[in-house]
């Protein structure tokens, strides 16, 4: 069952979180953890900074988990359309940014963004995105060290 979208609003800013496309990346701690503090009841705080530094914290999430949203309604937080980069995360998701569409075989559209983190592991429970999975199961993007070589038995005597 999805979680619901979590709202927290100043005058000069509304900030969303949506906790089923979070993977706790912590972009948004380590950019202003006086306001984004997991550890407190309501951990988004908008209203401990000004608007354009949340705006800021929010921009840098790479799931889009965090969208802030200027008072007329206006997604405040756009990334600016620089083109589409994929990045593999070590050991982790493709964090895509830029407008993409996900697309299902059938052609239903899944989602269009500008911030999504994609599942590599196959693990997630909410396909294709990454839910953090990757993690609990252990998952590495670097190669399996070859098998090791049986010493070699000498030749049996005549």
């Amino acid at each position: 069952m999805p979680k619901r979208l979590q709202t927290y609003a100043t005058d000069e800013v509304t900030v969303t979180f949506d906790p089923n496309r979070c993977i706790h990346a912590a972009a948004c701690v380590r950019a202003l953890p006086l306001v984004f503090d997991p550890r407190e009841r309501r951990w988004i705080r908008p209203e401990l900074a000004p608007a354009a530094d949340v705006v800021a914290a929010v921009t840098r999430c790479p799931t889009g988990a965090l969208r802030a949203w200027a008072p007329d309604g206006s997604q405040a937080s756009a990334v600016p359309d620089d083109g589409l980069t994929i990045r593999a995360r070590r050991d982790g998701p493709l964090y895509v940014r830029g407008p993409v569409r996900i697309v299902t075989e059938a052609g239903e559209i899944i989602a269009e963004d500008e911030r999504v983190a994609l599942c590599r592991c196959g693990g997630t429970a909410n396909a294709p995105f990454c839910d953090g999975s990757h993690t609990a199961r252990g998952f590495t993007d670097r190669p399996a060290p070859p098998p090791a070589t049986p010493p070699a038995t000498p030749p049996a005597a005549s």
